[in-house]
């Protein structure tokens, strides 16, 4: 008879208390040596739940928080009473009694409101991973078991670095098959947002980015809508006036992006719509801290309070989908004429793609909804790491020598025939690629990334495991980026960690490592056959982004650098980050 993991997770940590004795001596000490703590990256509160951040992420009446915060306290306790018996674990004790445990499992804790919110999963997902990875992942290439309330094995399986290069293998073999997406979808909580499971289960919205967005012909093409987009955008949002102004940081490069992103979305004039980009906006926003929320919630209860947790995210889904739908129908009528007349945009180009799969495919309001899910991808994932990458840069010590070097760059590679129009130029931006990825490297967006789940079979994942379905697997990516192992002086934003060498081209040494390139130590963009296919789109926009705003722009950071917050397994940005600009002369 199956028990429950938790319980396997707390015996186990028993059986293994004097085996591991020595071990654990030795980790701490490691400890010290390693420091790939996350700590000093964020907020010093971040054990807690930062209210003023949040209530800028939401933007609810506070009525509604005391809703939340009313519902989060009875469905922990829920939780902690019903000892997660509630869930329906498929998965094998036997492996879960193999696994140490990082912390203390939450069924160990006493019942009491505060310790349950000291040390609850909810809000202590970076130390609980950072305790495991030095404990086990990097002193003794073992996994260890992650309690969370997300999945109802009530933990997951975080594998060590070592085992990497499965990402390598396909997906599915002679004996066993998993997946990625499910551990996607379930990560923002599409399911309770979005009613059509064919949207997020057959993605034929990403097979038009792999089919639009990725060589270098696709980029040549994508360059100069961009550039011109971005021109725009930042004289309408930013402004033209050479006096200083304060402004939010995050909304003011969050709009930039949306704009240039949803150029290439829909096309003129619906991505300059106010009204329309504020919707993406407030939608972006409330899909991922409603799906952070609806994850802290236990499975015994989210079935109730996950849909009214995602109701404000179905509010701007419904208003977003409601704008687009009479577009989707003329540029449908208008293929069905001429299949190759249009506009050379993604709309466009998925028209084709989905009315191979049938008429069903053709359906307006489905193509809308494929459309809103590539807001996540396509717009909030590329504003959050251009956003933070401009805080790096202004928090850092070394900000005035980064600027100038940067500036000196985009003047040289612009003053090149079609400038920064043209991708060929756009490449050439080695510095400002190595501040984007240095960037990615240090303000991840989640703890733990790369989602495995096993469909059918077992896989041999080391150490004498072998894990079939029920378990879901994920790496420490967050600890990764950090550990000293794999970068010099990790806590430290070095903009130029990963052009340095390359300066001078007689003695660069090794081959360059750029924003796209994917390694076992550079893993924002996933690794493996699921890389993300739409990275080098992405990554041009930045860059465009980034070099006309050195151009046109002086920035300085309005009080100390950007300080983030954990929610679950995900990084809640600095939202509040204050910026002071001019443009320049």
């Amino acid at each position: 008879m199956l028990q429950d993991p938790l319980r396997c997770l707390g015996k186990a940590r028993l059986l293994r208390k004097y085996q591991t004795k020595d071990e654990d001596n030795k980790a701490t000490k490691q400890k010290d040596r390693a420091q790939c703590s996350y700590s000093v990256l964020l907020d010093p509160v971040n054990s807690s739940l930062n209210l003023y951040s949040i209530n800028y992420i939401i933007m609810t009446p506070w009525a509604q928080y005391l809703f939340f915060f009313t519902v989060l306290g009875i469905g922990l306790a829920v939780w902690r009473l019903l000892g997660a018996k509630a869930s329906a674990c498929q998965s094998s004790p036997k492996v879960w009694i193999k696994l140490d445990v990082a912390g203390d499992t939450f069924a160990q804790k006493m019942v009491s409101f505060k310790t349950i919110i000291r040390s609850c999963p909810i809000t202590s997902v970076p130390q609980l991973v950072n305790d495991g990875y030095l404990k086990f992942n990097q002193t003794l290439g073992r996994p260890f078991a992650l309690p969370t309330p997300w999945v109802r094995s009530g933990a997951l399986m975080v594998l060590p670095p070592s085992q990497i290069p499965l990402l390598l293998r396909p997906d599915k073999t002679s004996e066993a098959e998993w997946i990625n997406l499910h551990g996607l979808v379930e990560n923002i909580q599409l399911p309770y947002v979005v009613g059509d499971p064919d949207v997020y289960l057959n993605v034929l919205q990403f097979e038009v980015v792999r089919r639009k967005m990725q060589s270098s012909r696709d980029m040549s093409r994508l360059a100069p809508t961009t550039a011109e987009e971005l021109g725009e955008a930042f004289k309408d949002i930013w402004g033209v006036k050479k006096e200083w102004k304060t402004i939010n940081g995050w909304e003011a490069c969050g709009r930039v992006i949306a704009r240039s992103s949803q150029r290439i979305l829909f096309g003129l004039p619906l991505c300059r719509d106010e009204y329309l980009l504020e919707t993406s906006r407030q939608y972006a926003t409330a899909l991922l801290v409603g799906g952070a929320i609806i994850n802290c919630i236990p499975l015994a209860v989210r079935w109730l309070l996950g849909p009214l947790v995602a109701l404000r995210a179905k509010y701007y889904q419904a208003r977003f989908v409601k704008i687009l739908v009479p577009v989707v129908e003329e540029r449908v009528r208008l293929w069905e004429a001429d299949k190759n007349a249009g506009p050379d945009d993604f709309l466009q180009w998925m028209i084709p793609i989905v009315a191979r799969e049938g008429s069903s495919q053709l359906e307006p309001h489905r193509i809308a909804l494929r459309l809103v899910s590539l807001l996540i991808p396509l717009v909030y994932a590329i504003c959050f790491v251009f956003a933070h990458c401009v805080f790096d840069i202004l928090g850092s010590p070394d900000c005035s020598d980064i600027l100038e070097g940067l500036e000196d760059e985009c003047r040289r590679v612009s003053s090149r025939q079609s400038g920064l129009a043209a991708s060929e130029n756009v490449n050439a931006l080695f510095r400002i690629d190595s501040a984007l990825r240095e960037s990615m490297r240090m303000s991840g967006v989640s703890v733990t990334n790369l989602f495995r789940d096993v469909v059918t079979g077992e896989i041999d994942v080391g150490n004498g495991l072998r894990v079939g379905p029920g378990v879901r697997m994920t790496f420490p990516t967050q600890n990764i980026h950090l550990d000293p192992d794999n970068y010099e002086n990790p806590l430290r934003y070095d903009a130029f960690r990963f052009s340095r060498q390359f300066e001078n081209a007689k003695e660069a040494i090794g081959e360059r490592e750029l924003t796209v390139t994917t390694t076992p130590t550079f893993l924002p963009f996933s690794y493996g056959r699921h890389a993300c296919p739409g990275r080098w789109f992405a990554v041009q926009v930045m860059k465009q982004a980034l070099a006309y705003l050195v151009l046109h722009y002086d920035v300085e950071l309005v009080g100390g650098p950007a300080k983030r917050m954990a929610l679950g397994n995900i990084m809640v940005p600095a939202v509040n980050t204050q910026i002071r600009i001019k443009r320049k002369d």
